[in-house]
């Protein structure tokens, strides 16, 4: 299964050719939601926007399914998403 690593401020995933990233988008109308984006996970997985989630828990499960389908052994959970907790 595949491991969350939080990215700091500027961070860039390891391998920035393939990987897996929860990014958190906030709506002033709609509050918080999150984004699973990709790259270099082939055209059946990947889409130019991701898939957009109403709760990090269901970004979270999304991204788990893309990563075991895709192989990819982290998913990176953007700087913005460590923000919220402050």
């Amino acid at each position: 299964m595949a491991r969350f690593q939080q990215l700091a401020e500027g961070e860039q995933p390891a391998n920035p050719e393939k990987y897996i990233l929860i990014e958190v988008i906030r709506e002033p109308a709609i509050g918080y939601h999150y984004r699973v984006t990709g790259k270099g996970l082939g055209s059946d997985y990947q889409s130019s926007s991701g898939s957009t989630e109403c709760t990090l828990d269901n970004a979270r499960e999304r991204a788990r399914e893309l990563a075991q389908a895709v192989n990819v052994p982290v998913i990176y959970l953007s700087s913005g998403i460590a923000a919220m907790g402050r």
